[in-house]
C-alpha cells in the first residue's frame, strides 16, 4: 500500500467517526515505541516464548518437567519419541528459557523454570 493509500484510508475513519486525528496521532506514537531497539529485543524474545509454546509435544514435555526433573531418555520414553527429536524440542524451551539443562556423567537432565508459562498452561490443560 501506499502512503497516499495509507492517508486515503485514514481518512475515510476519521469520515466515518471509527477514530479521530488525536487517536491515530497517539497510535502512532506508540508504534514507534515498539519499534525501538529495547523494544525490538522484548518482541523477539516473546515470539521465541510464544513459539516454544505453539508445539503440543513441548507443552507435554513442559508439563511433565514441571512435576520432576527427567533425563532426555524417559521423555522419549514416554512420549514415544526418537532421541533427535525430543532433543529438537528441548533445545527450543531451553532457547525460549522454559527449562534448564544438567549434565551428569553422559546423561542430559532437564527440568522446568518456575514461569508464568507454566501457570497458564496448567490453567489451560486442567
Amino acid at each position: 500500500m501506499s502512503k497516499s493509500e495509507y492517508a486515503a484510508s485514514l481518512d475515510r475513519l476519521i469520515e466515518q467517526d471509527i477514530c479521530t486525528p488525536l487517536d491515530i496521532r497517539k497510535a502512532k506514537v506508540e508504534a514507534e515505541k515498539l519499534a525501538s531497539p529495547e523494544q525490538t529485543a522484548k518482541i523477539r524474545h516473546a515470539e521465541r516464548f510464544l513459539g516454544a509454546l505453539g508445539d503440543s509435544n513441548r507443552i507435554k514435555i513442559l508439563l511433565l518437567l514441571s512435576k520432576r526433573e527427567m533425563c532426555v531418555c524417559e521423555l522419549e520414553s514416554v512420549l514415544g519419541m526418537t532421541q533427535p527429536t525430543a532433543s529438537h524440542h528441548l533445545g527450543i524451551l531451553e532457547l525460549a528459557g522454559l527449562v534448564e539443562r544438567r549434565k551428569k556423567g553422559r546423561w542430559v537432565f532437564y527440568k522446568a523454570l518456575d514461569s508464568t508459562a507454566l501457570e497458564l498452561l496448567r490453567k489451560l490443560v486442567t
